[in-house]
């Protein structure tokens, strides 16, 4: 089984004004009048059979969260369930969190996709490929990262040195060499000429007690917290949802870290599966050239405000630069 966990939060502020903290990128309606968070939903039920998808988000957010959910999904999906957050605590907290709620709910090998709310993916029959060649290195136990074959030197990314093949079954699988912060121009420049270097999504697929393990032998303490958060939480479950409300004072025990740092850059066990499937994590305005195509664009609403955005100033006609977000 396969379950989708979406982390879903973060004020987003490299996108400001249109991404903010009371509505952040997630959220943002497209020029084809489709938010993020809708778009990621639609593509976790298109890539995993029939059942739970998991959403990991502040608790400010379940409203809107749970209306993108029931636009993009059938009236007959499963129930969803959110683990609400009282604040940010990054994503180890995060995967930790998920990783027991799946456990223990779908067993300990249960196979877990975590994707960000707010990438796109414009090829999205390649990307389910993909996901399945993740799923089969997660079956043998590796914790497998998503790597994004560079189209440029791009400063804005980390990147992964890919090794060696992990084994014939799974041909597209390597091992993980090491991870590499986001580079100088030059350094890139290098990273892409090797070749063997991929750009970092975030994205990952890994069994439920896989996860488990590694983080009690590197982060223990992100595991310990993620217990007692869970036995601290309040559950209630309703018509159209079941939420699991992490409290304040045990979730700021949390280790604020990512899961990079937590595991994936200490652990032997990682592996690396490399996609072209047009990815993007709109983490800038520089970094998005032309995600949508205007062409397949809604007619906009006219507003009265004179805006300024990162690219030019203008009396908006309800389309933000430089490819038509709107909030109007």
């Amino acid at each position: 089984m396969l379950i989708p966990v979406i982390l879903s939060g973060g004020a987003g502020t490299r996108l400001w004004p249109v991404s903010r903290e009371g509505h952040p990128k997630p959220f943002m309606k497209l020029p084809d009048g489709e938010s993020l968070l809708f778009k990621t939903y639609r593509r976790a039920r298109r890539v995993a059979e029939p059942g739970e998808i998991l959403t990991v988000t502040n608790r400010e957010y379940f409203f809107l969260s749970r209306d993108e959910f029931q636009l993009a999904l059938p009236q007959e999906a499963e129930t969803p369930t959110f683990l609400l957050e009282p604040f940010g605590r990054n994503t180890a907290p995060a995967i930790a969190l998920a990783a027991l709620q799946v456990a223990e709910r779908h067993g300990a090998e249960a196979q877990m996709l975590v994707m960000p709310a707010d990438h796109l993916i414009h090829d999205e029959a390649l990307f389910a490929r993909t996901v399945q060649q993740a799923a089969a290195l997660a079956a043998q136990g590796h914790l497998v990262t998503f790597g994004i074959q560079p189209t440029a030197p791009e400063t804005g990314y980390g990147y992964i040195e890919a090794g060696q093949p992990v084994n014939t079954t799974v041909p597209q699988g390597n091992h993980v060499v090491r991870f590499i912060e986001k580079p100088a121009r030059e350094r890139a420049e290098q990273l892409l000429a090797a070749g063997n270097y991929l750009w970092n999504s975030g994205m990952f697929c890994f069994a439920a007690q896989t996860m488990l393990d590694a983080l009690q032998q590197h982060a223990p303490e992100v595991l310990h917290a993620a217990r007692a958060c869970l036995a601290d939480a309040r559950i209630d479950h309703t018509s159209h949802a079941t939420l699991v409300e992490i409290q304040g004072e045990s979730f700021r025990e949390a280790p604020d870290i990512s899961i990079d740092y937590a595991v994936m850059e200490k652990s032997g066990q990682v592996a690396v599966v490399p996609g072209a499937f047009g990815w993007n994590d709109i983490g800038s305005w520089a970094a998005c050239p032309n995600p949508i195509p205007m062409a397949t664009a809604p007619p906009a609403t006219p507003c009265s405000s004179t805006v300024t955005t990162p690219m030019s100033t203008t009396a908006t006609t309800g389309w933000w630069p430089p490819w038509g977000w709107t909030t109007c």
